[in-house]
Protein backbone atom coordinates (compact mmCIF):
# COMPACT_ATOMS: atom_id res chain seq x y z
CA UNK A 1 0.00 0.00 0.00
CA UNK A 2 1.21 3.64 -1.04
CA UNK A 3 1.28 6.62 1.28
CA UNK A 4 1.27 9.27 0.77
CA UNK A 5 4.10 12.17 1.52
CA UNK A 6 3.09 14.89 3.20
CA UNK A 7 4.43 17.48 0.94
CA UNK A 8 5.92 20.85 2.83
CA UNK A 9 4.27 24.08 2.56
CA UNK A 10 6.23 26.32 0.37
CA UNK A 11 4.46 28.24 -1.85
CA UNK A 12 1.25 28.20 -0.26
CA UNK A 13 0.39 29.95 2.91
CA UNK A 14 -1.15 27.67 5.98
CA UNK A 15 -4.48 28.75 7.44
CA UNK A 16 -4.42 30.51 10.82
CA UNK A 17 -6.11 27.09 11.80
CA UNK A 18 -3.07 25.57 10.29
CA UNK A 19 -0.61 27.90 12.23
CA UNK A 20 -2.21 27.44 15.61
CA UNK A 21 -2.31 23.56 15.40
CA UNK A 22 1.45 23.70 14.57
CA UNK A 23 1.92 25.38 17.99
CA UNK A 24 -0.70 23.18 19.73
CA UNK A 25 1.67 20.20 18.12
CA UNK A 26 5.09 21.49 19.13
CA UNK A 27 3.68 22.19 22.79
CA UNK A 28 2.61 18.89 23.22
CA UNK A 29 5.86 17.53 21.83
CA UNK A 30 7.93 19.66 24.12
CA UNK A 31 5.78 18.81 26.57
CA UNK A 32 6.08 14.77 25.85
CA UNK A 33 9.59 15.29 25.67
CA UNK A 34 9.79 17.17 29.03
CA UNK A 35 8.11 14.09 30.72
CA UNK A 36 10.75 11.76 29.15
CA UNK A 37 13.36 13.43 30.24
CA UNK A 38 12.18 13.24 33.96
CA UNK A 39 12.13 9.42 33.08
CA UNK A 40 15.81 9.33 31.58
CA UNK A 41 16.92 11.14 34.21
CA UNK A 42 15.67 8.93 36.76
CA UNK A 43 16.66 6.10 34.83
CA UNK A 44 20.18 7.23 34.87
CA UNK A 45 20.28 8.10 38.88
CA UNK A 46 18.35 4.54 39.61
CA UNK A 47 21.32 2.57 38.13
CA UNK A 48 24.23 4.87 38.56
CA UNK A 49 25.57 1.79 40.45
CA UNK A 50 25.72 0.11 37.80
CA UNK A 51 27.33 2.05 35.56
CA UNK A 52 29.84 2.87 37.15
CA UNK A 53 30.79 -0.72 38.00
CA UNK A 54 30.66 -0.56 33.84
CA UNK A 55 33.14 2.29 33.77
CA UNK A 56 30.49 4.63 32.35
CA UNK A 57 30.72 7.20 34.61
CA UNK A 58 31.83 10.22 32.34
CA UNK A 59 29.45 9.09 29.57
CA UNK A 60 26.87 8.94 32.10
CA UNK A 61 27.77 12.64 33.65
CA UNK A 62 27.76 13.72 29.93
CA UNK A 63 24.56 12.34 29.40
CA UNK A 64 22.99 14.55 32.47
CA UNK A 65 24.42 17.40 31.57
CA UNK A 66 22.55 16.85 27.99
CA UNK A 67 19.51 16.06 29.45
CA UNK A 68 19.80 18.96 31.89
CA UNK A 69 20.44 21.23 28.71
CA UNK A 70 17.90 19.99 26.44
CA UNK A 71 15.16 20.60 29.45
CA UNK A 72 16.20 24.35 29.45
CA UNK A 73 15.92 24.35 25.54
CA UNK A 74 12.27 23.22 26.13
CA UNK A 75 11.27 25.35 28.03
CA UNK A 76 12.86 28.47 26.27
CA UNK A 77 10.97 26.84 22.86
CA UNK A 78 7.65 26.65 24.72
CA UNK A 79 7.68 30.28 25.80
CA UNK A 80 8.59 31.25 22.82
CA UNK A 81 5.92 29.56 20.79
CA UNK A 82 3.86 31.29 23.34
CA UNK A 83 4.74 34.27 22.71
CA UNK A 84 4.70 32.90 18.90
CA UNK A 85 0.69 32.37 19.78
CA UNK A 86 0.13 35.53 21.40
CA UNK A 87 1.17 37.40 18.15
CA UNK A 88 -0.93 34.98 16.15
CA UNK A 89 -3.70 36.01 18.35
CA UNK A 90 -3.15 39.89 17.43
CA UNK A 91 -2.67 39.13 14.62
CA UNK A 92 -6.32 37.41 14.34
CA UNK A 93 -7.93 40.45 15.65
CA UNK A 94 -6.17 42.79 13.35
CA UNK A 95 -7.22 40.40 10.28
CA UNK A 96 -4.14 40.32 9.30
CA UNK A 97 -2.48 36.70 9.70
CA UNK A 98 -1.88 35.92 6.27
CA UNK A 99 -0.46 39.39 4.51
CA UNK A 100 2.14 39.40 7.78
CA UNK A 101 5.30 38.03 5.83
CA UNK A 102 7.47 38.73 8.70
CA UNK A 103 5.27 36.52 11.16
CA UNK A 104 4.92 33.52 8.28
CA UNK A 105 8.89 33.47 7.96
CA UNK A 106 8.89 33.20 12.03
CA UNK A 107 6.39 30.41 11.98
CA UNK A 108 8.88 28.47 9.69
CA UNK A 109 11.99 29.27 11.20
CA UNK A 110 10.39 27.96 14.55
CA UNK A 111 9.24 24.86 12.87
CA UNK A 112 12.90 23.87 11.33
CA UNK A 113 14.31 25.54 15.33
CA UNK A 114 11.64 23.03 17.10
CA UNK A 115 12.75 19.79 14.51
CA UNK A 116 16.21 20.29 14.89
CA UNK A 117 15.43 20.62 18.56
CA UNK A 118 13.59 17.11 18.49
CA UNK A 119 15.91 15.43 16.30
CA UNK A 120 18.72 16.15 19.01
CA UNK A 121 16.67 15.15 21.57
CA UNK A 122 15.96 11.70 20.05
CA UNK A 123 19.82 11.10 19.27
CA UNK A 124 20.56 11.55 22.60
CA UNK A 125 17.32 9.45 24.34
CA UNK A 126 19.22 6.76 21.81
CA UNK A 127 22.75 6.97 22.91
CA UNK A 128 21.64 6.57 26.37
CA UNK A 129 19.14 3.81 25.62
CA UNK A 130 22.36 1.75 24.07
CA UNK A 131 23.88 2.55 27.15
CA UNK A 132 21.54 1.27 29.67
CA UNK A 133 20.48 -2.08 27.21
CA UNK A 134 24.79 -2.68 27.66
CA UNK A 135 24.89 -2.31 30.88
CA UNK A 136 21.74 -4.41 31.43
CA UNK A 137 23.74 -7.24 29.69
CA UNK A 138 26.54 -6.81 31.21
CA UNK A 139 24.47 -7.68 34.50
CA UNK A 140 22.87 -10.39 32.84
CA UNK A 141 26.13 -12.07 32.05
CA UNK A 142 27.32 -11.43 35.48
CA UNK A 143 24.18 -13.42 37.08
CA UNK A 144 24.81 -16.28 34.54
CA UNK A 145 28.17 -16.64 35.60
Amino acid sequence: MKTKIKKDWRGRVKSIEELHNDSKIWLSEIDFINFEIRFLEHLLSSKYIDYLDAGLYDRIEEFTKQLFSKKADGIELKEVILEHEKILSDLIDQNCVTSNKNYLATHNNLALEINTFISKYKYLKMQIFEVVEKVMKKKEQKKLK
